[in-house]
């Protein structure tokens, strides 16, 4: 069984592909997988990466762009994670936190290539991601965890505001100080309501656990990616922004698979 699961998540790894390539551009599904640079269809075996790399022809059949490494290496990853869960919950008969984890954690997959790939994360996808974890609270093995998601909510976008607000407020004071506006943003309101999704998820206390595992992760990542920037490839620019929805997303993972 657990080969079947990780093949359903090869197959959703197929899917989430097709939303990371068309969400961003038109906020909903338009087409069947198609080329991002010539904008025609693939053909029906290219529809899966994977198989396309198989058979060595990792390439629009038009105009010869590649297939993206991204594409194999979600499909392989998403059956890989559906792997693991299948064996962390199914076989403990916890089928109720086998079923919400699943889908939890095939949305914070989405959020995070998305977010990687375009800074972005969409109100198309966290909106109703709000409401499968609000019904998903109402199904928790845990007594009454509905309420504990609710207050998670609060908590996982509320304090994720107040870093909002403060980045913003950071970057106009800065940028008067500098004589010049800043074309920056310290902090995206798409991390917030991904914070309230983290809420809903984990509830209360875990939420606190997870956002701060987050920001050690966010500091951590930004020391690495000044370390490449600025001293390996002497590139480094002072207001380069990075996006900081990953760091929510591992957080919230390891804290939800109790990993950590």
């Amino acid at each position: 069984m657990i080969a079947l699961y990780a093949f359903l998540g090869f197959l959703v790894g197929v899917f989430l592909n097709l939303c990371a390539d068309q969400l961003p551009r038109w906020r909903r599904l338009r087409w069947l997988p198609f080329c991002p640079y010539c904008e025609q269809p693939r053909p029906a075996w290219a529809w899966t990466s994977t198989l396309a790399y198989l058979r060595f022809k990792p390439a629009c059949q038009q105009c010869g762009a590649p297939i993206s490494w991204r594409h194999p290496l979600v499909e392989l990853g998403t059956a890989a994670l559906y792997a693991f869960l299948w064996y962390r919950y199914a076989l403990s008969g916890e089928m109720v936190l086998l079923a919400l984890y699943t889908l939890y954690s095939t949305i914070f997959v989405l959020v995070l290539i998305i977010d990687v790939e375009h800074r972005l994360i969409l109100n198309v996808v966290m909106y109703p991601a709000w409401a499968l974890a609000l019904l998903g609270s109402l199904v928790h093995p845990t007594p009454s965890f509905y309420r504990l998601a609710l207050l998670g909510f609060v908590l996982g976008f509320g304090l994720l505001f107040l870093i909002y607000w403060g980045g913003e407020l950071f970057v106009r004071v800065l940028g008067k100080l500098r004589g010049k506006p800043i074309n920056a943003v310290a902090f995206g309101f798409g991390d917030v309501r991904l914070g309230g999704f983290i809420g809903l998820v984990l509830g209360f206390p875990d939420v606190l656990k997870a956002l701060l595992l987050a920001i050690l992760l966010g500091g951590l990542g930004g020391l690495l990616f000044w370390f490449v920037r600025a001293v390996i490839l002497r590139r480094y620019s002072l207001f380069t922004a990075i996006p900081y929805g990953p760091f929510l997303v591992l957080g919230a993972m390891l804290v939800m698979l109790s990993i950590v």
